[in-house]
């Protein structure tokens, strides 16, 4: 499994009641439809290597929703969707409840750039945040 894939996994556990639940989050494209959702690697990886052959990477991926802003409701309902994503996202991280990554230990995720606006259309706005994750690897 990826780190992509992983991630993406333990994405869609997030599901308050308050919000829908994020049934597909698709890999590096965005879909045109209302409702959907993506995970895009960012073409920057910190890579911090260690005398013992270990490594720390440092990846971000760009998470992504497409949500109707028809109605104020729905742009302060998206908002709210995104600050508990932050939330939660923060409240994993401090459990130390991470995505499983069969060949690394991952030893921090978080957000690097809050939920905001990134690309508007007509009746859909796309939302975006960008999220850390830091991981070990043997050699």
């Amino acid at each position: 499994m990826t780190v992509s894939e992983a991630i993406i996994k333990w994405l869609k556990e997030f599901n308050p009641a308050e919000y829908w639940k994020m049934k597909k989050i698709d890999t590096e494209q965005q879909s045109p439809h209302v409702d959907s959702y993506s995970l895009a690697k960012e073409p920057v990886q910190n890579v911090k290597p260690y005398i013992s052959g270990k490594k720390v990477y440092t990846d971000h991926y760009t998470f992504q929703a497409r949500l109707s802003s028809s109605t104020n409701e729905d742009r302060i309902d998206n908002n709210g969707f995104g600050e508990a994503l932050e939330k939660w996202v923060e409240e994993k991280d401090s459990l130390g409840e991470y995505p499983n990554l069969t060949d690394a230990t991952v030893k921090s995720i978080h957000v690097t750039t809050p939920f905001y606006v990134g690309r508007t259309d007509s009746n859909s706005f796309v939302y975006q945040m960008t999220i850390a994750i830091e991981y070990e690897k043997e050699k």
